[in-house]
């Protein structure tokens, strides 16, 4: 909270959602390695998007996918363990490669879904511990987000891009059904989403 509050529109010039992503270079020795990251114009992502960080040799970057599902036969058992799985892949990911995603695609009748800002919290926090936050990009690919409040809190935990995939999927499926403008491309529905997303961010 500011005060005075922050004005999201008559600010406009001077406020950014720009996101650099990738390892940080020491800023205390002073090099062109600290501009070589990736930079996105806002957190929030498409599925294309998602699917070029996935694949992206960018500076000779890689991209590492850890699985937030854990079996639903493991019951309420199974959580923690798997939560401490993730962390512990995700250091070893760290060692290798420069982009980590964090994605519950996996989810289905047979495996449960890790709460993101859970798993994104013991994630981020692990790296910290391990001295790799800072090496790595930290993506989250979640069926669970939906609305500004979801983006701003996993933003606030350590993410450094979000891809709201079931929320742009389901859009795409009313436009289908002829709920939504049937002249609408995927393009045009991430746009839209994705301003509304920045609007309420700003705010």
């Amino acid at each position: 909270v500011t005060n005075p509050p922050i004005d999201p529109f008559r600010e406009k010039v001077v406020m950014s959602l720009q996101c650099p992503i990738g390892p940080e270079a020491n800023i205390l020795n002073p090099s062109a390695k600290q501009v070589h990251r990736l930079w996105l114009k806002q957190p929030v992502i498409s599925i294309p998007d998602l699917e070029v960080l996935k694949l992206t040799s960018y500076r000779d970057w890689s991209a590492h996918v850890l699985d937030t599902t854990f079996p639903a036969s493991e019951g309420a058992n199974g959580l923690l363990p798997k939560v401490q799985a993730i962390c512990d892949e995700a250091n070893e990911a760290a060692k290798k490669h420069e982009i980590l995603i964090l994605s519950d695609r996996l989810v289905g009748p047979d495996r449960v879904p890790i709460s993101s800002l859970l798993i994104l919290g013991a994630v981020h926090h692990s790296l910290i511990e391990s001295r790799s936050r800072m090496k790595v990009a930290l993506v989250v690919e979640s069926g669970e987000v939906r609305e500004v409040h979801h983006v701003c809190v996993l933003l606030g935990y350590g993410a450094d891009a979000i891809c709201p995939y079931l929320a742009l999927e389901l859009a795409a499926s009313l436009r289908d059904q002829g709920v939504l403008d049937c002249n609408m491309t995927d393009e045009v529905i991430f746009q839209n989403y994705s301003q509304a997303m920045q609007t309420g961010i700003s705010k």
